[in-house]
């Protein structure tokens, strides 16, 4: 608006002549720019005033018609000005009215403290109640509908409770159950986000439910009545049921019989094959396993008074520190009513249609009830009570141990074929949405395998505590710190690292044969077996491969490895101690160390060596322990599921303590400890090559002062073969010493194979190092022949001195030992034998190898005792002797 306004103003006001002028001076200057074109000028002017004259008459008439607009204009912003006025009247008064509306609309009064309500408020809530009120009429309604009905069911059964159950007799309760199905659908088409009022349909099928129940116990009070007539729950044997009164048999065969016609028709009623849809599974086999047959059922509840009675009670025998007592006593109950069960009422099954359920075996079930009930209310008194919950956990494996040794397939039970049946359904919807999938998608990997039968196994009662995560932590923990306090026990006592070859009472008969093949091993080697041994006995008896599993690895990999950590330690501590070499001994020596013990002293000699010895017959005993579990049925089994089990198998994957797996269509020899087996027998090896280097270092010491004096007798003595054959140099006599004491008690203290295993590499090595020394280091020094002769006596003591070690004066007599013996000693003889054979027919042995053919000179070497020397190195050996010019 203030635009159109300027522009009107503008519009009205007077030209401006200065404006004009210059316009007037443009146009001149444009239409006439020379001289020459004045000749139009007068046509221009008559031309401008003939314009001039037709703007004019145009500007009288706009001025004209403008006036009369601006006439116009006035006159109707004056209406438009009253009409505003008008309006805001018409305002000031509406809103006037809304105010007295809107008091009116306020309650009369209200309560302190709370804020003013409006009617309309009132009547919204008056709305809602009334609403409430409609609803709860329907729902008592519905209510009281199916409380008739229930009561009507219940009646029909009541008035005949002898007669046969039929469908006939079961009308009044499929009319509750249709009236229970009708309301459930018409709660499920409603548009309401909300859920029916007060869980409708949740309480008509606790109705139903419990209608169900009261008609079930309404016909099991004639068994009842008939059984205890019979004299039950008292052990009955076939032949005992014969000679009862006929009328009481008929009237438990009926009632038996009647009850199981109620259960077919119930399990018809309620769709029972449709079951598990919509239920966990965890859910449905808890549910699962509070039903069963009617029959037996009935027949329980006066043994599970009884059991309640004994157990459950403020008597003596329910001690939460026994639960073998109630577990002997369902045992017991179980085998006294066997009897009873196989020749009684397995036939009465066989003619109701339940032949494929085994009477036995679904009473055992049912038994199994009443300490399942009792676990689950007594661990939660005792999972702080670690020795306790495992005392319990133990009874109950050796209870369903014992179910299981009787006979009892929970395939053969009411629960079996549920389960069975469940699993065949998950099994076809599975191979359905493959077969969907493969459709829309093809399969690469070719015609789908066969599948097998779904296999259903009694998890027993030790489910009911390990099967709860929470409960089977406390169980591990626990067994975890018991077993670490034995281990811890085991290696601190005074005999741990003592070695011993008696076999215990408490070892197996392994253990015994290790024995008797002269196995040796140390008292902690010995028992840390057993432990290990006995954690698999309290474990291997668990349904779930998972928590054999963490058995397993916390508690039996773990104390492997802490035995090994504890070998390697100690020989790590010996190898610090030693000053001969670089290497390590077991755990006993550790704890020795301290101010004023002569550290030498403790690494040298037998006493070092048993250090290494322990080490040694401590690995190698756990090392053929291992692998004997390894070949064990229960280790083998548990591999191979741990290698079908994708989330086993990617844990030891990646764990340094399992062996390598493979796939499950290549065959492996990998057994479950063998990556133990490789580190136990490394550090086995370890301690055996620590001996060998012991020994001999400690014979090489000794070994320098006939070293350093051998050279010096050379040419200044001249000795006869005799007199050197009855004499030994005070220089041999430590270190042939040393080499028969470390002999003697390696032979008494570890395997005889491992003995000669050492033994024959404590040889070469001392046999080395004296050729080098002696006859590869002698320089220009020759020997004499005198010289030689004692050189060959020396040597033969060493054999001698082997001999008597080992085997005493028996491998004299003996040719077999008598060539273990000398065969180590091999190399060195055969030098001795060379440097010391008498002159008189040396000729002969130098002209053979001088000048004789391959086959002289290897007879001439047999002849000597020479076996499996070079030719050269017998000209070497024969141009060191002075005597032997060639």
């Amino acid at each position: 608006m203030s635009t159109i306004s300027q522009e009107i103003q503008t519009l009205l006001e007077a030209p401006d002549t200065n404006v004009s002028y210059v316009r007037l001076r443009e146009h001149l200057d444009t239409t006439f720019p020379s001289f020459d074109e004045l000749g139009s000028l007068d046509e221009a002017a008559r031309s401008g005033k003939a314009e001039h004259l037709e703007l004019k008459e145009q500007l009288d008439a706009s001025s004209s018609l403008l006036s009369k607009q601006i006439a116009s204009a006035s006159t109707s912003a004056l209406t438009s000005l009253g009409a505003a006025n008008e309006l805001s009247l018409t305002r000031h008064s509406l809103a006037d009215q809304l105010s007295s509306l809107s008091e009116r609309l306020l309650p009369l009064t209200s309560g302190k403290g709370k804020q003013p309500r409006t009617l309309l408020e009132d009547m919204e809530e008056l709305h809602a109640q009334l609403r409430n009120l409609q609803l709860t009429r329907d729902y008592l309604a519905v209510l009281e509908r199916a409380s008739a009905l229930s009561e009507e069911a219940v009646f029909q059964i009541q008035s005949s409770p002898s007669g046969p159950i039929s469908t006939s007799s079961l009308t009044k309760y499929q009319e509750l159950q249709n009236f229970v199905s009708s309301v459930a659908e018409k709660t499920q088409r409603i548009s309401s986000p909300s859920p029916p009022p007060l869980k409708l349909v949740e309480y008509l099928e606790i109705i139903r439910d419990r209608t169900w129940k009261d008609i079930n116990n309404a016909v099991s009070q004639n068994l009842l009545a008939a059984a205890e007539r019979l004299q039950w729950p008292s052990p009955i044997s076939p032949s005992e049921y014969g000679s009862k009164d006929p009328a009481n048999r008929a009237a438990f065969e009926a009632a038996f019989i009647n009850l199981l016609h109620l259960q077919t028709a119930g399990e018809n009623l309620h769709n029972v094959h449709t079951m598990g849809s919509e239920t966990s599974p965890d859910e449905l086999k808890s549910l699962l396993r509070k039903q069963g047959l009617y029959p037996l059922q009935t027949l329980l509840q006066p043994i599970a008074l009884r059991f309640r009675y004994h157990f459950d009670g403020k008597r003596q025998t329910n001690r939460p520190d026994k639960p073998e007592w109630y577990f002997t006593h369902v045992l017991n109950l179980i085998h006294e009513h066997r009897p009873f069960m196989e020749g009684v009422v397995q036939p009465l099954l066989q003619n109701s249609g339940y032949s494929d359920i085994s009477a036995m075996d679904e009473f055992t079930r049912l038994m199994c009830n009443l300490p399942s009930r009792k676990l689950k209310k007594s661990i939660q008194s005792i999972l702080s009570l670690p020795a306790l919950l495992a005392h319990t956990i133990y009874q109950t494996l050796i209870f369903d141990g014992s179910v299981r040794d009787s006979g009892f397939q929970l395939s053969r039970t009411w629960e079996g074929k549920e389960r069975l049946r469940l699993a065949r359904q998950e099994r076809d919807k599975a191979r359905e949405q493959r077969q969907i999938a493969r459709h829309t998608a093809p399969d690469k990997r070719g015609p789908e395998k066969k599948h097998q039968e779904p296999v259903i196994e009694w998890e027993g009662l030790t489910d009911v505590i390990v099967g709860r995560r929470e409960w089977f932590e406390s169980w591990l923990e626990g067994e975890k710190r018991f077993t670490d306090k034995q281990f811890n026990e085991i290696i601190s006592a005074s005999d741990a690292w003592v070695i011993s070859d008696d076999a215990g009472d408490n070892e197996d008969l392994e253990s015994r044969r290790m024995v008797d093949l002269g196995t040796r091993a140390t008292t902690s080697a010995r028992r840390f077996k057993i432990l290990i041994e006995r954690v698999t006995e309290r474990y291997s008896p668990l349904p779930q491969l998972a928590q054999k599993f963490r058995f397993l690895f916390d508690i039996q990999l773990s104390l492997l490895e802490a035995y090994l950590s504890r070998i390697t330690g100690s020989l790590d501590a010996y190898e610090r101690l030693s000053s001969s070499f670089v290497r390590s001994v077991p755990g006993a020596l550790a704890s020795q160390v301290g101010h004023g013990v002569d550290t030498r002293h403790m690494t040298s000699g037998v006493e070092g060596l048993s250090r290494l010895v322990k080490a040694l017959v401590s690995g190698r005993w756990i090392k053929a322990a291992m692998e004997g579990w390894g070949e064990d049925l229960f280790f083998l089994e548990m591999w191979q599921g741990i290698q079908e089990n994708p989330v086993l198998r990617a844990r030891v994957e990646s764990n340094p303590w399992f062996p390598p797996c493979h796939s499950i269509e290549h065959e492996t020899d990998h057994a479950l400890f063998d990556a133990f087996v490789t580190r136990y027998d490394s550090l086995s090896d370890r301690a055996e090559e620590m001996i060998a280097n012991q020994v001999c270092s400690e014979i090489e010491g000794e070994l320098k002062g006939y070293f350093a004096s051998k050279w010096e007798k050379i040419g200044g003595q001249d000795l006869s073969q005799e007199t050197n054959a009855l004499s030994m140099p005070a220089t041999l006599v430590a270190p042939i010493s040393l080499l028969s004491s470390c002999l003697t008690f390696l032979s008494q203290s570890v395997p005889e194979a491992t003995t000669t295993a050492l033994y024959r590499r404590i040889a070469a090595i001392v046999t080395q190092n004296i050729i080098q020394r002696v006859i590869v280091g002698r320089g220009r020094h020759q020997f004499s022949p005198a010289d030689g002769y004692a050189f060959k006596d020396e040597c033969g003591m060493w054999v001698e001195a082997s001999r008597m070690a080992l085997f005493g004066g028996s491998a004299r007599d003996d040719p077999r030992l008598a060539k273990r013996v000398e065969h180590p000693w091999q190399e060195l003889t055969n030098v001795a034998t060379i440097v010391g054979w008498p002159e008189k027919t040396l000729v002969d042995i130098v002209n053979a190898t001088l000048d004789g053919e391959d086959a002289d000179f290897e007879k001439a070497m047999i002849e000597i005792g020479v076996r499996g020397l070079s030719r050269d190195n017998a000209r070497g050996l024969l141009r060191s002797r002075s005597d032997c010019r060639c």
